[in-house]
């Protein structure tokens, strides 16, 4: 049987959700996809390397966790391809294992990826990973270690998310714009982690601010929306000493909007892509052409 999952990108909301306030994440067009087979042991493939048990390597410690989490059972799952790093990949290869051993993404997966990275994140990504398209989370997740949610039989977790699509304009254009180096999301989330939940207020307000636009088709709102949440971006690394808007994002935020569009980190910051938005092809061109001579662009759509 083949299986697929959504590479996710962040719009608005980032840190924030750490707290409970709602996101904007999006399941794009660019997928991970596996196969998996009835087996005489449970076995799981990718990148050459194989896990049937004990420590997990670290490519597969994410599928590895789902299956220890959902019941081995006797499959053999092989990842086919690879998402670029940046756009969710262990949140998809989390979402696939969990559905190749009976689980359900939204509950299971959360709590497997969640373990996996030590009891945190809030499972947007996840969530994203999982049902495509553009979305608003809410993180609820109630589990206050590891061990708690190890500890718990499958049917005793609960989803830990609250979920709603967001409709958005027909129009709506989204590129992400690489930026060559690879983000350290923990130490970032560690460090913004540290200040007060308030100093990361702003970062809500921008996603309910940009989720109102897009809902409503105002798009000059959305772009503006956009523009806020990559300064608030910024200015809560300054208070955190974290890098979230590196050089190359800042240079990426200025080509956008000297197109006319609007651009701000994908998820943590601090390297990784930038996304783009626009509205229209032509918006989209001129962003493109703007961006391309230094940078990598990549246009996606949401699933």
């Amino acid at each position: 049987m083949k299986l697929s999952a959504h590479g996710k990108v962040f719009l608005a909301g980032e840190y924030a959700v750490l707290d409970g306030a709602p996101a904007l994440v999006v399941g794009i067009d660019r997928d991970l996809h596996a196969s998996v087979a009835p087996a005489e042991r449970m076995q799981i493939v990718r990148q050459g390397l194989l896990w049937d048990g004990g420590p997990a390597p670290e490519e597969l410690r994410f599928a590895a966790r789902a299956a220890r989490l959902c019941g081995e059972r006797k499959v053999r799952l092989v990842y086919e391809d690879e998402l670029p790093k940046g756009l969710g990949s262990s949140a998809a290869a989390t979402v696939i294992a969990v559905r190749a051993f009976s689980g359900d993404p939204l509950s299971h997966g959360v709590a497997a990826h969640w373990a996996e990275q030590g009891g945190s994140g809030s499972g947007a990504d996840v969530a994203a990973s999982a049902l495509g398209g553009v979305l608003e989370v809410r993180s609820r997740i109630p589990w206050r270690s590891v061990e708690e949610v190890m500890s718990l039989s499958p049917p005793q977790i609960a989803q830990p998310l609250e979920v709603r699509r967001v409709r958005v304009p027909d129009d709506l254009r989204l590129l992400l714009a690489a930026t060559g180096h690879p983000a350290d999301t923990r130490q970032l989330v560690k460090r913004v982690r540290a200040l007060p939940a308030e100093s990361r207020r702003p970062l809500a307000d921008d996603a309910g601010w940009l989720r109102s636009a897009l809902e409503s088709g105002d798009r000059e709102e959305a772009l503006e929306a956009v523009r806020t949440a990559a300064a608030d971006m910024a200015a809560l690394g300054e208070k955190a000493g974290a890098p979230i808007v590196t050089e190359e994002l800042v240079r990426i935020c200025a080509l956008a909007a000297s197109a006319g569009v609007a651009a701000k980190p994908s998820g943590a910051g601090g390297g990784d892509y930038a996304v783009v938005l626009a509205f229209g092809d032509e918006a989209a061109g001129r962003a493109e052409r703007a961006l391309q001579p230094q940078f990598s662009v990549l246009r996606v759509s949401p699933a």
